[in-house]
């Protein structure tokens, strides 16, 4: 979990707390003739600032062979890696494991099969939301 969640997570209480105020005002006041337009309202909120952000669907799985050309640091939390497989085509990868990140770090310029796997749930904006490698191969 990284700042950007717990900023997620504040915007969805404060929708959340505005919705139930709003609620109970078109109750008293109103006489509940907007209640169902302010829950349609709340509902869509939620969804963009909260569950669009965290859901990650990539099916993609399987294993490539190429040359790693560099490894980089998110901004997020993560580590991409970049796979030159042509001449003119490169790849990025994600690793959420540092001991993974260290090993494609020591791999740079060398030929390698990189193995990924599926990513399909609800993960921290800190996480990969792409497939992540699984393994990193040799290749003599």
């Amino acid at each position: 979990m990284n700042i950007l969640d717990i900023i997620l997570f504040l915007i969805s209480a404060v929708i959340i707390v505005g919705a139930i105020a709003l609620i109970v005002y078109e109750i008293i006041k109103r006489d509940g003739e907007a209640v169902f337009a302010v829950i349609v309202v709340s509902i869509l909120s939620l969804t963009f600032t909260l569950f669009i952000p965290l859901v990650a669907i990539d099916f993609e799985s399987g294993s490539t062979v190429g040359t790693i050309t560099s490894v980089d640091k998110s901004f997020w939390g993560y580590t991409n890696v970049y796979v030159r497989t042509t001449a003119n085509k490169e790849e990025k990868y994600c690793v959420e494991d540092n001991g993974m990140a260290e090993l494609a770090t020591i791999v740079i310029g060398k030929e390698v099969k990189i193995s990924y796997d599926t990513r399909v749930g609800l993960y921290s904006t800190g996480r990969c939301h792409k497939a992540p490698i699984k393994s990193i191969e040799f290749i003599n």
